[in-house]
């Protein structure tokens, strides 16, 4: 499978960098919708939708991992 630091012509140190950016990425990500839960819950707000995302994109990204396991077999 050629993946985006293929095409791009990465050697190691560049793939390395590029994976800790994504790392990061990630925790800020994580931070702000913890930020925004906490932040709806000081108005006084329910935050359903932030709550809820996170458990059905966990189950989208499991179902989408099985069927590509599964069709490259």
């Amino acid at each position: 499978m050629v993946t985006e630091m293929d095409v791009m012509g990465f050697d190691e140190r560049q793939r390395w960098a590029w994976l800790q950016a994504n790392r990061v990425t990630l925790v800020l990500v994580g931070l702000t919708w913890l930020g925004m839960i906490i932040w709806d819950l000081v108005q006084g707000r329910f935050p359903r939708f932030l709550i809820v995302m996170v458990p059905v994109f966990s189950v989208a990204r499991f179902v989408s991992f099985r069927l590509y396991l599964r069709t490259r077999g």
